[in-house]
């Protein structure tokens, strides 16, 4: 049962994102604008990038580029086969002939030359307006690996287009189910280059990031109950965290100084805090009903968190020493999952309908408006996560048969399956890279 299990999923995300055309100084620049009503995608082109000794590199970057742009929503990333430049044009705006490009309906424009060297790959790409037809960014780009280096140009034209870092370098936490357990697995943001931490024939649950990174907390069953454990990294370290209480479901605090998480105790379960370690665990909640699966608020002061006191799961708020308790989903009757957005506006969560499915909602944190994202695609969408600059999530969804990791787009209106062939379980988006 989900409510039983807890992930400690993640947010949806309701965003109107939108493009608008900035005003005076910059009225010819084209812009991708948050929140603006009237959103659509920013019409961009990806010409095929210039090869400095490795053309198959360089076309293998441009596609991880195209892909990278077209799932986050942001932008309708044009079809190559219209492009009418000549492909031997350069990267100068003095080169370009961008009637050309204006002709299939790009109002910006990516090109690169991708060098591969020593040390790796590195990309001299160009960023270009084409209404006003100019040069708008120019940057040398390394990266050590050809895929790595098209998701560094991808979070490049985010950033230039919205002001907000691209999250294409990041990484997505998830269990997957083997024919002997289960493996913890992380994935690239566009579920590539899966590599398994962890193989255990015990049960696994509900990875978690820590927020700079460096370690996951799991739920394990290798001692034979629930208890949370750590997984490091930089030494591979996988270490339990002695709460005193079986425990699952573990979140960390957005500075990383607290783990809020569930606490079994006979037939109940109540929210707790400990340190990193486990020392210094406080219970928050001392109801006689099932308190579990808490969230931290992103300024760290609020956990959201699901209870049955008024008899069916629903999602909770109190601050994050207990107090003030109150109740802010008052639809539907099976409400669990929930994981508060990097942008604090909005909690994602899964809930039942009556016909017992499955789907991925959002509430709104002031106003407590729910959006529905997934209708009608499988019986089981659940465990969204949000990417950590609050604009995507991950989630997982039966639509196809088994359970696959799809990242979605603000409001679930662009969907993509980026992991499948095997059982995939609460998907956790991990946090920027340090570098």
């Amino acid at each position: 049962m989900r409510f039983a299990r807890l992930t400690a999923a993640c947010l949806a995300l309701t965003l109107a994102l939108a493009t608008a055309t900035a005003a005076a100084a910059s009225a010819d620049r084209p812009r991708v604008v948050v929140d603006a009503p009237d959103f659509h995608p920013l019409p961009i082109a990806v010409a095929s990038f210039l090869a400095g000794g490795d053309a198959r590199a360089a076309a293998e970057v441009a596609g991880v580029v195209r892909a990278d742009l077209a799932r986050c929503g942001l932008f309708e990333v044009l079809d190559p086969r219209s492009f009418l430049a000549d492909p031997g044009e350069g990267l100068a705006a003095a080169s370009i002939k961008f009637s050309r490009w204006a002709d299939v309906g790009a109002d910006g424009l990516v090109k690169a030359r991708v060098s591969k060297g020593p040390g790796g790959f590195s990309a001299d790409l160009r960023i270009l307006d084409v209404r006003a037809g100019r040069e708008v960014l120019a940057l040398t780009l390394p990266a050590t690996e050809a895929r790595d280096l098209g998701h560094r140009i991808a979070d490049e034209v985010v950033r230039h287009y919205t002001g907000e870092p691209g999250i294409f370098r990041t990484r997505i936490a998830a269990i997957r189910r083997t024919r002997d357990g289960r493996e913890l697995v992380v994935f690239d943001a566009d579920g590539q280059n899966a590599r398994v931490l962890l193989s255990e024939k015990a049960l696994l649950l509900m990875p978690a990031w820590h927020p700079r990174g460096g370690e996951l907390l799991v739920t394990s069953y290798r001692s034979g109950i629930p208890e949370l454990w750590r997984y490091r990294f930089s030494d591979k370290s996988f270490r339990r965290v002695n709460t005193g209480h079986a425990s699952m479901g573990g979140s960390w605090s957005p500075d990383g100084s607290r783990i809020a998480f569930t606490a079994i105790d006979g037939n109940g379960t109540d929210v707790w805090t400990c340190n990193p370690d486990g020392r210094g665990a406080r219970r928050l909640t001392t109801s006689s009903a099932l308190d579990l699966s808490p969230s931290w608020s992103p300024d760290g002061k609020k956990l959201v968190f699901v209870s049955d006191r008024a008899g069916t799961p629903q999602l909770y708020v109190m601050n994050a020493d207990g107090s003030q308790q109150r109740r802010i989903t008052f639809q539907g009757s099976y409400n669990q999952t929930p994981q508060w957005s990097p942008r604090g506006d909005l909690i994602a969560f899964t809930a039942r309908d009556e016909r017992r499915v499955f789907d991925v909602f959002t509430i709104s944190v002031d106003g407590g408006r729910i959006q529905r994202l997934t209708q009608d695609q499988g019986r089981t969408n659940e465990e969204p996560s949000w990417a950590p600059n609050g604009r995507m999530l991950a989630f997982t969804s039966d639509r196809s048969g088994t359970p696959q990791l799809l990242v979605a787009d603000p409001g679930g209106d662009r969907q993509t399956v980026i992991a499948s062939g095997a059982e995939l379980m609460t998907p956790a988006w991990g946090p920027f890279p340090a570098d």
